[in-house]
């Protein structure tokens, strides 16, 4: 019950809604690119990512889905290969324009190997992403 916990403690301290614009082209520090558009709550984009394992190394893009409220977003992408990523974070201002993010990617497990192996599946970090 502890999101449900944080929940409420988020709701107690929101400010209202933001004019923050998540808008256009951002850079992590892989050099991985994501373009946003906004709709009322609504992220869609396209992630290009510069060091897929599914590429050998290289380059792969998925179709990024997700929500903003105020200065905060959080947002999903399906690779090619089934495996997913979400991130979840806060447009800062420090010395600019930053979207601190944490995100977890998960992949699949063959089903005979899911009891042993299940949390072997998850990865977890930390992106943050500058404007491109």
């Amino acid at each position: 019950m502890q999101h449900e916990r944080a929940l409420e403690l988020a709701e107690a301290s929101a400010n209202g809604p933001s004019t923050v614009s998540f808008e256009g082209k951002w850079q992590n520090q892989m050099e991985s690119v994501m373009e946003l558009h906004v709709a009322g709550s609504d992220l869609i984009g396209t992630y290009v990512s510069k060091t897929s394992a599914v590429a050998g190394g290289g380059t792969v893009t998925g179709t990024i889905k997700g929500w903003t409220a105020g200065d905060l977003l959080s947002f999903s992408v399906l690779w090619p290969g089934g495996s997913i990523t979400s991130w979840t974070g806060q447009l800062v201002n420090e010395g600019g324009a930053k979207i601190r993010t944490l995100w977890q990617l998960v992949t699949d497990i063959p089903d005979a190997s899911e009891a042993d192996r299940l949390w072997q599946s998850t990865f977890a970090g930390a992106d943050t992403f500058t404007r491109a």
